[in-house]
């Protein structure tokens, strides 16, 4: 489960030697394989459910758009070769502590392999956004062993490094990653109480706004970019969007979003169907909300907001039990998935979030078998 979600990181070295996707596409085939033989070609009853709504889902979309079909079949293709492996794969049943331990595991590998690839040049294969992306579940691991370890040095140096470097040569939906994921984390640690929890957040707060204030990040950036001759393309971005505003640096999304909306009020109440904005922009939709509601209308956005809070609940639930390795996966792969889908991307194609959906409901399948179990054991007893 570790190496799929880390594949798109520690894999891109040999990416950039043959100059092709096919390493992933052939390592992805291999987790699926090994998987499918060590769970005797068993697969869960939703994990098949899921699959049957879906294709009919996208069936219909096809059989009532015919002139996007060509454009609907190609992502439902990807969507299986993606989203789908990415939810079977999750499925497996794994042990919390065992699952932790080898993300962190592979974390180290993934910021061994790529951390360092900017320092040498990207090649067309790991350009800004891909870097950024996939680096930044080993920034969420380091933190995690960096809490849990305060005093080791060497984690220290890991999590500052591999930061700055997702910062420095990354996409800015890292940002947005990163700050979901420190809200999760001060919110709804069990190991940290309430008074630390107000303190916390109002010091990054206050810390936040007084560094916008003082405009300390635009003159360190112009440190780094000129002094330090670091000439990353999210540098120039992000200062674009401190001094001139989110529309500026956006790279043409406030244009992608007014089109969005305009075809949105098309049909407001059940969409225009899955692959429309390609079809009419030539665009992803860069934002999950919109994407919904461009496809699926406001009764799409209904039934995935009902799915959302059932999700919320279960991840409560996680929380509240005695398996905090499991709770940190899922709370990491919450801000990867969410804060990449608001920027940037296709919600049918972001292994993350399929892949954050089947440990959810993995987790609550399996939580309610358990006492399904308890009770029946303490009847027989009677």
């Amino acid at each position: 489960m570790a190496m799929y979600i880390f594949q798109f990181g520690f894999l891109q070295p040999l990416v950039a030697l043959v100059n092709s996707q096919f390493p992933i596409v052939g390592f992805t085939i291999i987790l699926l394989v090994t998987a499918l033989i060590n769970n005797r070609f068993k697969i869960k009853p939703y994990v098949i459910y899921t699959f049957i709504i879906i294709s009919i889902y996208f069936l219909i979309n096809s059989l009532l758009i015919s002139s996007s079909r060509n454009s609907i079949l190609l992502i439902y293709i990807e969507f299986i070769l993606k989203g789908f492996s990415a939810f079977f794969i999750a499925s497996i049943a794994v042990n919390g502590k065992d699952l932790y331990n080898a993300f962190l595991h592979i974390a180290i590998v993934n910021f061994i392999a790529i951390g360092f690839l900017p320092l040498i040049g990207f090649s067309d294969s790991m350009n800004y956004m891909r870097y950024g992306y996939a680096m930044v579940p080993s920034v969420i691991m380091f933190i995690y062993a960096l809490y849990d370890s305060k005093h080791k040095v060497h984690l220290w140096i890991a999590m500052f490094t591999s930061l700055t470097l997702t910062l420095v040569y990354g996409s800015r939906g890292t940002i947005v990653v990163i700050l979901i994921f420190i809200s999760l984390f001060l919110l709804f640690s069990k190991t940290i109480n309430v008074s630390k929890r107000i303190i916390y957040l109002f010091t990054v707060g206050i810390s936040i706004y007084a560094v916008s204030r003082a405009e300390i990040l635009p003159n360190l950036i112009d440190y780094i970019y000129f002094d330090l001759g670091i000439k990353s393309y999210s540098l120039i971005k992000i200062k674009t969007m401190l001094i001139s505003g989110l529309a500026e640096s956006s790279s043409g999304r406030d244009i992608i979003y007014f089109k969005i909306i305009d075809l949105i009020r098309v049909n407001p109440i059940i969409g225009n169907g899955v692959g429309i904005t390609k079809l009419k922009i030539d665009m992803s939709a860069h934002n999950m909300l919109l994407q919904i509601l461009v496809e699926s209308g406001v009764i799409g956005l209904l039934i995935w907001s009902f799915i959302w809070i059932f999700c919320m609940k279960i991840y409560m639930e996680i929380r509240k039990q005695h398996n905090l390795g499991y709770y940190r996966i899922v709370t990491m792969l919450v801000a990867i998935s969410f804060g990449r889908l608001l920027v940037s991307s296709d919600m049918w194609l972001r292994i993350e979030y399929w892949f954050l959906l089947s440990m959810i409901i993995g987790w609550n399948l399996k939580s309610n078998t358990k006492n399904h179990n308890i009770g029946s054991t303490i009847i027989d007893t009677k």
